[in-house]
């Protein structure tokens, strides 16, 4: 990691020698793109650099809040990301004129949030960030609303209703002209982990493939969202008895999210947990229980100095 670190300190140096010869929207942008390629550190960096410019139209400032939240988010700093996100609800809640930018702010705020383990906060704003998406016949938007509620009652254990709430996604997907690579990726993760729940391994096996390959085609191969991918598709292959698959894939997502994120980062933690427990199904109890240690460990460090009562959230892992 300590390449990596270099690596982000001499681009940092190098944009901040430029920030004056660019507009803060196009800093606001350029935020957007580094977020986009998982440089979280040097994303929120450059989001606040456009923020603290105080040249930022409303909308671009509500934007550039929810942009620099997300980033705060990736690289695990969740208090300062909750900061954030309070700061894009508070300038976006008023703006009629751009109520899709305000679905998203709280679509972000749920998934931190879910992230958190605490569905019962995360389930109002993605039940308002779908009514708004519906008043503005936003079909995207309304599938992939549809599908995070989906995923929310999932995590609840609760299949039955999952079902209905995908069934109304996919419908609304099938009315949408624009779905993007990361969008249709999305729909096949839900789709996967619906499969599993209902013990369709297979079919959670062939959604958890199709969405790896649209991340991968999208993002690149080394891209943390493709390390994640790589741990549910494992995950998959677990449950249909493919164990030398699940290992395989495991393995290789660690390696990426440890490459991508680091090893202190939460979703690092809840990757190490999911696959200690394939490998305690697997008979390698005393490196299961080894890795269970140390992700718990590393975890209640990291959140006892984050946020109270959180811990890693294994259900938001699929």
């Amino acid at each position: 990691m300590k390449r990596l670190h270099w690596t982000l300190l001499t681009l940092w140096l190098l944009y901040g020698s430029m920030l004056g010869q660019t507009s803060p929207s196009a800093t606001l942008q350029d935020a957007l793109v580094l977020e986009n390629r998982g440089s979280f550190e040097i994303a929120a960096k450059v989001a606040k650099a456009a923020i603290d410019s105080r040249q930022l139209t409303n909308n671009e400032l509500g934007r550039g809040y929810v942009i620099l939240a997300v980033s705060c988010q990736g690289s695990g700093d969740l208090a300062n990301a909750q900061l954030a996100f309070e700061d894009a609800l508070k300038v976006l809640e008023h703006d009629r004129e751009h109520p899709a930018d305000y679905a998203s702010a709280l679509e972000n705020y749920a998934g931190l949030y879910s992230e958190l383990g605490q569905l019962d906060i995360a389930e109002p704003m993605w039940l308002k960030a779908l009514a708004l998406r519906q008043t503005i016949g936003d079909h995207t938007g309304t599938a992939l609303a549809l599908a995070r509620l989906a995923e929310l009652a999932l995590a609840r254990n609760q299949v039955r209703e999952a079902h209905q709430y995908w069934k109304k996604a996919s419908k609304e997907a099938q009315a949408s002209t624009d779905p993007t690579g990361d969008d249709k990726a999305f729909f096949f993760e839900t789709q996967g982990w619906l499969a599993i729940s209902e013990h369709h391994a297979s079919a959670a096996v062939a959604a958890y493939r199709q969405s790896l390959e649209l991340v991968e085609r999208s993002r690149g191969e080394q891209h943390w969202l493709a390390g994640w991918e790589h741990m549910l598709l494992g995950k998959a292959c677990a449950e249909s008895g493919d164990f030398r698959s699940a290992l395989a894939n495991m393995q290789t997502g660690l390696t990426i999210l440890d490459h991508a994120l680091g090893e202190r980062n939460p979703k690092y933690f809840a990757a190490e947990l999911a696959y200690s427990r394939v490998l305690d199904r697997m008979g390698s109890h005393a490196e299961a229980t080894q890795m269970r240690a140390a992700a718990e460990k590393a975890s209640k460090d990291y959140y006892g100095s984050q946020c109270v009562g959180c811990t890693i959230n294994v259900a938001a892992f699929r």
